[in-house]
């Protein structure tokens, strides 16, 4: 994009994991467009969707339609647009990347949305919300996930005030075009402030949602060039409604952070802040005045059984007990991770900054596994994988900064 790094950081390229259906395929480009293109392209002689695209030869793109989100919505994408698409039904929902100007201080398009949700066929908009508003600290860089609650279904949306927001998958029946939130919580504790270049304790969430019997996994972090930090890992019950947080509060636009309550009575704002009676907190892994459990992170969590396994930014990966979130071990991977860990026949893949690849059972104690005849030496790439491995029909996939392997055993 023209603007530059603020929208468009370079060397980037696209950072949202592709969603394929049939013969379709969706994801946000760099220029903030939300795309949706023919798995074949030009490749069988046709041209499927709009006609304006550039080249023509059968191994370039086939657009169906685009979503220029800057455009069609005021959207002004911070850095870089990056969400990966999620497709339930006849409709695909994406985060906007909606954030801060290049001095981080105003919200250019606090009323542009936020959340969308658009068809999958036709690229028109079904519904669109704009939660975070003016509270947004930098950026909104992750995704949406689905799931179900006595049968009906819930789209969660990590919003860049670092607040959780579940939706209702086909917007709000009474007002069209608008979304509708069934519930919201802040995965920051009462107290926390965000402070410029990473220095606060307050985060926003770039982790995508996990899913499971009811429950909902998440962990909060910043943009890794703010560095390591306090962090917070949640397991948030799904099935409450309104504002489910763990303790009650007003914003304070000014000081951006959450202050306790006017008391109504005295109209004098109390000293503390009030337990929320309706919490859906059933857990919380994270920092308190007297260690640090867990710092920022940007990956998502994965849950195999009774165990979840998380990461730090800083380098650690975590096993917790997913019912009570009590830790059983923490392995020091000694290099930064940004991908996720990935869980593949019982085992836990995670790939980290200096270009290993670290393997453990899946166990409440730590197993590592190593190469056979490579006793205490992890599988090294060459280069940084900052990528999430996937495993599919027995061959696991995995990109570094440079490749992409497709693994399989012989």
């Amino acid at each position: 994009l023209a603007a530059g790094r603020v929208n468009d950081w370079p060397e980037e390229g696209i950072c949202s994991t592709c969603a394929v259906e049939g013969k379709r395929v969706y994801y946000v480009s760099n220029r903030c467009e939300l795309v949706c293109a023919d798995t074949e392209g030009f490749y069988d002689g046709k041209n499927d969707g709009v006609s304006d695209e550039k080249y023509h030869s059968k191994t370039d793109a086939d657009i169906i339609w685009r979503l220029d989100m800057m455009e069609a919505l005021g959207v002004f994408p911070h850095n870089l647009a990056t969400s990966s698409p999620l497709i339930i039904g006849d409709l695909v929902y994406i985060l906007t990347s909606n954030g801060v100007d290049e001095g981080h201080l105003v919200i250019p398009s606090p009323k542009a949305p936020s959340f969308i949700a658009v068809h999958k066929n036709t690229g028109k908009m079904v519904w669109t919300d704009d939660s975070p508003g003016d509270r947004i600290f930098h950026g909104q860089w992750s995704s949406p996930t689905y799931g179900e609650v006595h049968g009906k279904g819930q789209i969660y949306f990590p919003g860049g005030d670092g607040w959780l927001y579940a939706m209702e998958p086909l917007g709000d029946p009474d007002h069209a075009g608008k979304g509708k939130i069934i519930w919201k919580f802040d995965c920051n504790p009462a107290g926390a402030r965000y402070v410029l270049g990473g220095r606060g304790t307050a985060n926003e969430i770039i982790s995508t949602a996990v899913f499971r019997d009811d429950r909902v996994y998440v962990g909060v972090g910043q943009d890794p060039e703010h560095g390591e930090g306090i962090g917070h890992l949640w397991c948030i019950d799904a099935t409450k409604k309104g504002d489910v947080s763990a303790e009650l509060g007003d914003w304070d636009p000014v000081k951006r952070i959450k202050v306790p309550r006017m008391d109504p009575t005295t109209r004098k704002r109390r000293e503390t802040y009030e337990k929320n009676p309706n919490s859906a907190k059933v857990w919380h892994y994270g920092y308190d005045q007297k260690q640090r459990d867990f710092g920022r992170t940007i990956s998502t969590v994965a849950v195999e059984g009774d165990l979840l396994f998380a990461t730090e930014l800083a380098g650690y990966l975590h096993c917790v007990d997913v019912k009570t979130g009590k830790p059983h071990w923490k392995h020091d991977l000694l290099a930064a991770v940004w991908g996720s860990p990935s869980i593949v026949d019982n085992k836990v893949y995670i790939g980290d900054e200096d270009g290993d690849v670290a393997i453990f059972e899946v166990s409440a104690e730590e197993k590592q596994i190593f190469p056979p005849g490579k006793e205490g030496q992890e599988v090294n790439m060459g280069t940084n994988v900052p990528t999430t491995a996937v495993a599919v029909d027995g061959v696991l996939y995995l990109a570094t900064k440079t490749h992409v392997y497709a693994i399989q055993q012989q």
